[in-house]
């Protein structure tokens, strides 16, 4: 059985012989430690676990053209830049940290309708110039193709725009503000992605939000009813029966009070249930037992050794696998605390655990 059809038959609520493994992604700084540790310099980390990895199209599908990248200033120890998606920012130069954001491109309507040039789904020059002989390659793939990256989204995507302050106060100051966005970003994904849809399969859609943190989402339920719902369900209900493809959505931080409000919208899944943050997937499971559930592994436990490994793998896989619908992973990139060493056993007790969960 292939990664694709052992992925589609756990969306599917199946249990296949074969388990599908992947993780969300990887940090520069454990790739690096892995390599250090023995894992061959010429294979990426999927390859030499003998996993399967996710990827998106080879098409521009956010802005088009581009802001030119450009470094604006640096010290020892930091640069400010502004990145393709004119956002200013300021960077460490040699570690990877998330980066502390001082402007984005959209305060007003005015700002945004100075983008819309960019936002043009025909554009020339989104898709590569060998786009339908890659795209013929594309469906011959083992690995995982997704729909959709950080631009499919109603949350996200505007605060891409107008950094996570100005997004907030604009609910309240500028709701005119956010539905033009939304308006104008269903036109355009719907539009893009029918046409990428038309020449490649895709393993599920994807959509980023990001919205929550440590105790809750970072605006209210009744707001996400009124501002983000609408386009969701018009969005899904293009994309479900364009693709035949379950829709999983991604957001960091506790997402318990979304849940309900996305699968209202026709949303299938969510990921990655992060521990610290209070996600236990046994409860999640327990109170949705259709949800599609990714991650939830606790990172920090991995990288402790293989008695915690056990320890983390052993309280959660049986109840999960035994249940379906649920892929196993990390609940967030792996970091550079995992041991190679670590990541292989967690990968290995895993697939063991799972095949018990058969018999």
């Amino acid at each position: 059985m292939s990664h694709r059809e052992s992925l589609k038959a756990i969306l599917d609520g199946g249990r296949p012989p074969t388990l599908c493994q992947f993780e969300w992604g990887y940090w520069p700084e454990t790739v690096r430690r892995w390599r250090s540790e023995g894992m061959p310099a010429d294979q990426e980390p999927w390859e030499a676990a003998g996993i399967t990895w996710y990827h998106r199209v080879p098409v521009h599908t956010r802005f088009y053209p581009v802001f030119e990248p450009a470094v604006l200033s640096e010290t020892g120890e930091t640069r400010i830049i502004r990145d393709e998606n004119g956002i200013v920012q300021e960077v460490a130069r040699n570690r990877t940290t998330f980066p502390r954001f001082l402007k984005h491109p959209v305060k007003d309507l005015s700002d945004f309708n100075a983008l819309r040039d960019r936002l043009d789904p025909d554009t020339p020059g989104r898709f590569p110039v060998d786009w339908p002989a890659g795209a013929r390659a594309l469906n011959q793939r083992d690995s995982i193709l997704v729909m959709g990256n950080v631009e499919i989204s109603f949350f996200g995507w505007h605060r891409d725009l107008m950094g996570v302050e100005n997004l907030l106060t604009a609910f309240y100051d500028q709701p005119a503000l956010i539905h033009a966005i939304s308006e104008h970003h269903l036109g355009f994904l719907t539009s893009l992605y029918t046409r990428i849809a038309r020449e490649v399969q895709f393993d599920f859609i994807f959509f980023w939000e990001d919205m929550s943190f440590k105790n809750g989402p970072l605006i209210s339920p009744a707001m996400v009813r009124e501002f983000m719902l609408p386009y969701y369900r018009e969005l899904i209900g293009r994309l479900k029966p364009l693709t035949g493809c379950r829709v999983l959505l991604d957001s960091d931080g506790d997402v318990r009070k979304l849940i309900p409000l996305f699968l209202e919208a026709g949303v299938d899944g969510m990921l990655p249930f992060e521990v610290a943050a209070g996600m236990d997937i046994r409860e999640i499971r327990r109170e949705y037992p259709d949800l599609i559930i990714c991650g939830g592994i606790d990172k920090r436990e991995i990288a402790k050794g293989t008695a915690a490994i056990d320890r983390e793998l052993g309280d959660k896989l049986p109840f999960l696998f035994e249940r379906g619908r649920y892929v196993p992973g990390m609940d967030h990139h792996v970091p550079p605390e995992v041991s190679w060493k670590d990541f292989l056993y967690y990968l290995e007790r895993t697939r063991e655990i799972y095949r018990r969960s058969l018999s």
